[in-house]
């Protein structure tokens, strides 16, 4: 799930924002969810300091009142944690490019606040935009931290290393998703699958792509793998290549 922080000073306009992103999330049903909502760049600083997860969306007031930040400074110190974030700066200016290439912060896009009667429009383009490179994004880049897809009629996020394997569904043109407590079917293939991903992974058999790092075991004599405590199918082709890559990359255990 991808996490949402908004910093904003002026209440007014950062409810509006707040209101209009959790529209979006309910309409689309998208994996989001807002995590932290502050006028306070030291609270969300904080509060980016408690979790684990990189890769979040951050909603960034350019005109803050803070003493120690405006939101090119919090987008500096955002980055020093979190260098691959997206970041979209809330502003009454419409040009701001040349200041983010001055402070060195990509910003992925600007939304104009005293536009009131678009913010609507300009938050639901946004998110979509967002989430449309995050599913095309692909999984080698360096910054890479979620698969992103479409199940059912909600667009997806899983954090990569949440996932164990993928498999064939018994359902046509379907993909089930193996990961931490959860396991969803989706519309796709695994040769798809398999482009999107990086060195982590590895297509084992026709019907499975495993991540590497979640191999258990391996069994030599029935040509079985153990990832994520369930049994899938290795072929004999894909054998000596996926011993090869456990040797050069990790252990597992002969049984």
């Amino acid at each position: 799930m991808i996490q949402i922080l908004l910093c904003d000073d002026d209440h007014q306009i950062r409810a509006e924002i707040e209101k209009q992103i959790n529209n979006q999330i309910l309409i689309c049903q998208y994996d989001m969810q807002i995590a932290e909502s502050t006028a306070s760049p030291s609270v969300l600083l904080n509060h980016l300091k408690q979790i684990k997860q990189r890769q979040n969306l951050y909603f960034l007031d350019v005109e803050l009142k803070d003493p120690e930040y405006d939101g090119f400074l919090l987008g500096q110190e955002i980055r020093l944690t979190d260098p691959e974030g997206i970041i979209v700066y809330v502003t009454s200016f419409r040009d701001l490019a040349y200041k983010t290439f001055q402070y060195h912060v990509e910003a992925f896009d600007y939304i104009v606040k005293d536009q009131p009667d678009k913010l609507s429009s300009s938050i639901a383009r946004c998110l979509r935009d967002i989430l449309d490179r995050m599913s095309s994004q692909s999984a080698s880049l360096p910054g890479f931290q979620y698969f992103t897809f479409k199940a059912g009629n909600s667009l997806r996020s899983v954090p990569v290393d949440d996932i164990c394997f993928f498999e064939t569904s018994p359902k046509a043109h379907h993909v089930i998703l193996h990961g931490k407590n959860q396991r969803i079917e989706f519309l796709g293939s695994l040769n798809d699958i398999a482009q999107r991903l990086n060195d982590r992974f590895m297509k084992i058999h026709r019907s499975y792509i495993v991540a590497l790092d979640k191999i258990d075991e391996i069994n030599l004599k029935h040509n079985t793998v153990r990832a994520g405590g369930e049994i899938l199918s290795l072929s004999r082709k894909e054998k000596s290549k996926l011993l090869e890559r456990m040797n050069t990359e990790g252990t597992f255990r002969k049984p």
